[in-house]
């Protein structure tokens, strides 16, 4: 065999080998671009589930908050419907001083019932100045002018708490101990509280009535620290991602 012949043969053999090892490398490359879009895949698959279910989620509290304003507006229509009618028989009743106690009294004990069914902000302290009117009233104490001042007072006092945001301190009740706490309440539709230790959580209501329920998922207790941590910089409007606190009459 010339050793043209064989130049040839050698040439025709590495090239074979080049192009074998190339379609090798072809078929590997191609492996690794199909299972990198399977990954792909299935990570879009993952996140437009997640997606969708977060969606839901938002649309089931944009639901609850709906019904809870509407709520707070019933409230706030009740209450000022109430004062309206006792404007309407204080009139009725002329100058008789006298008459006017018993429609003070009763107006008293509506605002108490109102109290005691509303979030659980000073409950207590609230019922104890109702009270504290009501006996000043029955037992001549104040004329029953200076009583239909005090009690229309209390009743703004109802109206004012539903429109107001702020951190104040009270006594809770928490897993059975009375503690001293933060609560940031938003209106009243919604109130969380901030333990010494930095136990923190939200008040809600069961059909035995009102608990604080701790938050124990560390996303929603940085949540609550931040609303916290806001309102005390003086930061009241933006957007605020909470835990879902919303009292619908039931456990949440």
């Amino acid at each position: 065999m010339s050793t043209k012949t064989i130049n040839i043969a050698l040439s025709l053999l590495l090239s074979t080998t080049i192009l074998s090892a190339n379609s090798e490398n072809m078929a590997e490359s191609l492996m690794k671009i199909r299972a990198e879009v399977e990954k792909l895949d299935s990570t879009i698959y993952d996140k437009k589930e997640t997606y969708k279910a977060s969606m839901k989620s938002l649309l089931r509290q944009k639901d609850d908050l709906e019904s809870v304003v509407a709520r707070e507006d019933l409230k706030i229509k009740q209450i000022k419907q109430e004062l309206s009618k006792v404007k309407k028989e204080i009139i009725a009743a002329g100058k008789n001083s006298v008459g006017l106690k018993p429609l003070l009294i009763k107006a008293l004990d509506s605002l108490a019932n109102n109290i005691k069914s509303s979030i659980p902000f000073k409950t207590q302290d609230r019922l104890a100045d109702i009270n504290r009117i009501k006996d000043q009233i029955k037992n001549d104490l104040v004329t029953p002018q200076k009583g239909l001042a005090l009690t229309w007072n209390a009743y703004g006092d109802a109206l004012r708490l539903t429109k107001e945001n702020g951190i104040f301190k009270q006594t809770v009740t928490l897993n059975g101990e009375e503690k001293l706490v933060e609560v940031a309440r938003l209106g009243t539709m919604m109130m969380y509280f901030k333990a010494p230790d930095d136990t923190v959580g939200y008040v809600t209501k069961d059909s035995n009535g009102w608990y604080y329920k701790e938050a124990v998922a560390k996303e929603k207790q940085e949540q609550i620290l931040y609303l916290f941590d806001s309102f005390k910089k003086q930061i009241r409007t933006g957007y605020f991602t909470l835990p879902n606190a919303i009292v619908m009459g039931e456990n949440k």
